[in-house]
């Protein structure tokens, strides 16, 4: 489905040509990502895949056919409909939100002025800028990744549809500048419901980037964190759900608030509640939390396994008292 973005030229084709690269994901693409543009098409994608494009000529009595134009002609003409010679562009704009939403950033779509690349969004407290570009060839690829470094001069998370492009020099660009390559294809997941799913979550895959991503992150830290949200869990003693909860599923495992109040079964006004309260107990603002994530899971575990081990120990004592006192 990604490769498709960088094989069709300027993202706007005839339906036939996107259901060629497309496949079995056409139709819930379609319905997401796709948008009819006003102009008619000149030309069809030969249906024999030789790469050459037949022109498309309107008869006097309205018809349309796709004339083969190799010399000599190889291809009979192809009789098509209005529908089928409707040119269909990306809907970038589009495409940009589901990306930021996916991982969780702020949409910000700003034209670059730089060949189909676009920041689509920011990501933490300090707003490192989230970029898309989509290129169908390695030179212009690494023409975009080299016009962004020197513009930007400052750490950005750059997005392609995959990582083709991606070689020795694209990669000494942006570590100079202290970028990010991410490409869709092997982060996130089309739904059948046309959203988009990632396998990590944005806190996580983007943790080199948050503000205090330079300084160590013990898990002793992620500790007093999690014992900080124990405590208040026990001192507040509010109704479902906890904050323990909420602050389990919104920055262990990135869930958006209204998704939290979901799977809670309460208002999303209740969700922000627990979460201005992990606020000013931490001083952290929630989303900050999220990189953090990994070390909250590693904690938690070493929480449950010594209270396991703690009465585990606590029963076994007991035992022997018991058998003591009956040899007695």
């Amino acid at each position: 489905m990604w490769h498709s973005l960088e094989n069709i030229r300027g993202l706007v084709g005839v339906p036939a040509l996107w259901r060629m690269w497309l496949g079995d994901s056409f139709g819930v693409f379609n319905y997401a990502f796709l948008r009819t543009k006003s102009t008619r098409a000149d030309s069809y994608p030969c249906p024999r895949e030789c790469g050459c494009a037949h022109e498309i000529v309107e008869h006097t009595n309205g018809s349309l056919v796709a004339v083969c134009c190799c010399d000599p002609s190889n291809c009979d003409d192809i009789k098509l409909t209005a529908n089928d010679v409707v040119m269909w562009e990306l809907n970038t704009s589009r495409l940009g939100r589901a990306i930021c939403k996916a991982f969780d950033c702020d949409a910000r779509v700003t034209d670059l002025h730089l060949p189909l690349t676009w920041q689509i969004g920011a990501k933490f407290s300090n707003a490192v800028p989230v970029i898309l570009t989509i290129q169908n060839e390695r030179d212009d690829f690494r023409n975009v990744i080299a016009e962004l470094v020197a513009r930007w001069r400052q750490p950005f998370i750059l997005f392609a549809p995959t990582s083709r492009f991606v070689d020795a020099v694209c990669t000494e660009l942006l570590d100079k500048a202290g970028a990010g390559f991410f490409d869709l294809e092997t982060n996130l997941v089309l739904t059948a419901s046309g959203g988009l799913q990632t396998r990590k979550s944005g806190g996580e895959l983007f943790q080199a980037f948050a503000p205090d991503a330079g300084k160590p992150i013990p898990e002793t830290v992620a500790a007093q964190l999690f014992a900080t949200i124990e405590k208040l869990d026990a001192d507040e003693r509010l109704k479902n759900p906890s904050v323990l909860q909420v602050f389990r599923l919104y920055c262990g495992r990135d869930l958006t608030a209204q998704a939290v109040a979901d799977k809670c079964g309460c208002v999303k006004a209740t969700v922000l509640n627990r979460l201005k309260k992990i606020h000013l107990a931490t001083g952290k603002h929630p989303k900050e939390l999220r990189a953090y994530s990994p070390f909250f899971k590693k904690v938690e575990d070493a929480i449950t396994d010594s209270r396991a081990e703690y009465i585990h120990r606590k029963t076994l004592v007991h035992d022997i008292k018991e058998s003591d006192d009956e040899s007695e």
